[in-house]
């Protein structure tokens, strides 16, 4: 970035200039760039993009946080103490979420359309949390199930999460009243 002394031959200068350059101050040092509008397309892939990690981070909201915690603990569920620990260097545990399971959304959705007896047992764990279905960019519809059945892949996977013993696949309502817990008791 260049420092300007005199911008447009004056002590200070901010706005724009014909539309072409823009002026301003950043901690307390003029500069000067080219004007650029952004531009927010809304292409398909775009919307795709916007689409899963909307859903993804829909469902993350039901993991108890530092922010959501009470001050008297002070600490959040497991899940969140797990996705914290266990993130990359300069992630954090819902950019890390939200890297792995982009990856396999698609297959994960699928998936959980094929359960039968299971996918109705999702819906109840995550009705029982709260959760609730979310409509993203792209007009199709994510149950709850399905929401909590992403982040019971990416504990399994990710968080080294042993609850269900045959795979969320085959959970049973009592693994996934105990994955409910892991995802929303704070630890003391």
């Amino acid at each position: 970035m260049v420092r300007l002394v005199m911008p447009a031959m004056s002590a200070e200068a901010s706005g724009t200039l014909g539309g072409a350059l823009v002026f301003s101050n950043w901690k307390r040092l003029a500069y000067g760039r080219i004007h650029v509008i952004p531009k927010n397309k809304k292409t398909i892939p775009q919307k795709t993009v916007r689409s899963v990690l909307g859903t993804i981070a829909k469902a993350a909201r039901v993991v108890l946080t530092l922010a959501k915690d009470t001050p008297i603990t002070g600490k959040g569920s497991q899940f969140f103490l797990d996705g914290n620990s266990k993130a990359p260097t300069g992630n954090s545990w819902i950019s890390w979420l939200q890297q792995v399971t982009y990856a396999n959304f698609a297959s994960l959705v699928v998936a959980f359309g094929e359960l039968t007896t299971v996918a109705a047992l999702y819906e109840d764990a995550a009705d029982t949390l709260g959760m609730s279905a979310y409509t993203d960019k792209m007009l199709e519809s994510h149950t709850a199930g399905e929401q909590l059945y992403i982040l019971a892949s990416f504990a399994s996977a990710s968080l080294g999460y042993v609850g269900f013993a045959a795979g969320i696949d085959e959970a049973t309502a009592p693994q996934l009243a105990t994955f409910d817990t892991y995802l929303t008791t704070s630890t003391a």
